[in-house]
Parts: C-alpha cells; structure tokens; sequence
C-alpha cells in the first residue's frame, strides 16, 4: 500500500500563507488532485497579500482625500475586501468537504436560531 505524498508548499509564501497551506493539508487530502493544489496555491498567496495590506494599513486613517479634496476611504481597504472576495472564490473553488467542526457549528446555529425563534414566537387562539 502507498501512501499519498502531501504536496510540495510552494516557495516565496509569506508566514500567513505557509500557516494556510499547512493548515489545509493537514486536514484535506489533495495529493490526487493538482488543479486543487494549484488553486491552494494561489489561495495562499492571496492570504499573503491581505496580510500584507493590512500590515500597510495598520495605524492609518480609513479616508484620505480624493482627487477633488474629498474624503474618500482609502484605497488599502479597498483592495483589502476586494482580496478577500477573491480568497473566498478560490476556497469555494477548491470544493472542500466540509469537516466535523464545521458540521457540528452549523447544527448548533440552527438549533440555536430554532429556540430563540420558539422563544420569540407568540401563539393567538382562535375560537
């Protein structure tokens, strides 16, 4: 029996990405699966690239002034929310199953909305 060699990490990731990568195949098996590691890949160096612009924005105003003296929110953010619309893509992309955890968290958050639903629910009698 041969044992499913994990992927290479990728060179040139930054620490948020190599955490994304390890933290992935320790829980899914992608080794069958290269379009899967390509778009781990790319996920990856998008986790880079958030943490580099958050890193850029820390401690700077959310607005700065546009091109005709207004304010305006500031263009890291900008490509902040646009980076992590693309890192989502590429997740939904990579077509996980979901685990146990994630499983178990959606159960207890419907469970949760059913019983303040039934908390909230008022009942008239109709005779």
């Amino acid at each position: 029996m041969t044992e499913n060699k994990k992927p290479r990490m990728p060179r040139g990731l930054d620490a948020p990405g190599k955490k994304f990568w390890i933290r992935t195949l320790e829980e899914f098996d992608l080794s069958q699966d290269p379009h899967r590691v390509e778009v781990l890949e790319q996920a990856c160096r998008v986790v880079d690239t958030i943490a580099e612009l958050e890193k850029a924005q820390k401690g700077q105003s959310l607005t700065t002034s546009g091109s005709m003296g207004q304010q305006v929110i500031s263009p890291l953010i900008s490509e902040v929310r646009f980076q992590r619309g693309l890192l989502a893509q590429l997740v939904t992309k990579l077509s996980l199953p979901e685990t146990d955890e994630t499983l178990q968290a959606k159960a207890e958050k419907t469970s949760q909305s059913r019983r303040t639903s039934a908390k909230q629910a008022t009942f008239t009698v109709v005779r």
